[in-house]
């Protein structure tokens, strides 16, 4: 069994031999090591330096009572957007750090421009009044440039897809009738497929459409659904369509105040993150309890990181 005292010296000894490493790459120095064991070691060491590069989100863990968490999680942060490093290796870990945020942002524009070609598809299907009657946008980690092409299984297909799914809401103005809507759905429906199979692609599409008002009626942030449409919004970044449209639906937004209960959110997420990882820094990384480990992943991790 290594002592975190033996895992801190291997970590030394790999970033003294490779210069500065994320996470990942420690974790594949040192298979032996259970993950958790290696984050205590790097951030209970005095000895190195560390790196955050990512942007926190609000996120609802439906399956630990729709808690709130951020993402990315403490174990995605950890392995994929926290550099470590030796106090002589500061250039290239400014260096390193650089690099590494420019990949995740290249990633991100590659599915964007991925979401992009889709509602392109969907718009030569619809006319110019319609489509200044409905608005696209994206959300999750393309909106913050946090995208990554990690190779996973999807869920229902059993296909292989590249990393991060490409979330789309498209909104519709109350008056369009509901042949557009089944019009949009379909073509969507078709999309989906063909950049989940197509070997080219290998992306995985999410979409949603909705009208306007049910939007609106979210955003009272009654429930949990509603709790996670209003944050998919508030995060949003706009894709296509009627940009007037779009800003009504940020407008409402801050009119009826669902970006003050989000933000509160995000701080009440922020301060259980602190806490956790307080917890997690002196645990037994070898008798960790289910409840403790949760903290370290969210549930839909486990599999990927087991």
């Amino acid at each position: 069994m290594n002592s975190i005292g033996d895992i801190e010296q291997r970590i030394f000894l790999t970033l003294k031999e490779k210069g500065p490493q994320i996470g990942k790459e420690l974790a594949f120095a040192m298979p032996d090591v259970p993950v958790l064991a290696l984050w205590q070691a790097c951030f209970r060491s005095q000895s190195f330096l560390i790196s955050h590069f990512a942007s926190y989100y609000l996120r609802y863990d439906i399956t630990r009572e729709d808690q709130v968490r951020l993402s990315p999680s403490i174990l995605r942060d950890f392995l994929s957007f926290t550099l470590f490093g030796l106090p002589g290796q500061r250039e290239q870990m400014i260096e390193r750090q650089g690099s590494l945020s420019n990949m995740h942002r290249e990633i991100s524009r590659e599915k964007i421009a991925v979401a992009q070609s889709a509602m392109k598809g969907v718009f030569l299907k619809l006319t110019r009044e319609i489509r200044s009657q409905l608005c696209a946008f994206i959300a999750g980690d393309l909106a913050y440039f946090l995208a990554h092409n990690e190779p996973r299984e999807h869920a229902a297909s059993g296909e292989m897809v590249k990393g991060s799914d490409v979330d789309i809401v498209i909104i519709l103005s109350d008056f369009l009738p509901d042949e557009v809507k089944e019009t949009i759905d379909a073509e969507m429906i078709r999309l989906k497929s063909i950049y989940l199979r197509h070997p080219d692609h290998r992306q995985e599409i999410d979409f949603i459409t909705k009208r306007q008002s049910v939007m609106e009626r979210q955003f009272g942030y009654a429930d949990i659904h509603d709790k996670i449409a209003s944050k998919i919004a508030y995060e949003s970044m706009f894709l296509g369509g009627s940009l007037t449209l779009y800003m009504e639906v940020r407008d409402a937004m801050s009119r009826l105040g669902v970006d003050k209960l989000i933000e509160g959110d995000f701080e009440h997420a922020l301060k259980d993150r602190k806490n956790a990882m307080r917890k997690l820094l002196h645990v037994d990384a070898s008798t960790i309890d289910d409840e403790t480990r949760s903290l370290f992943y969210f549930s839909q991790e486990r599999v990927e990181f087991s």
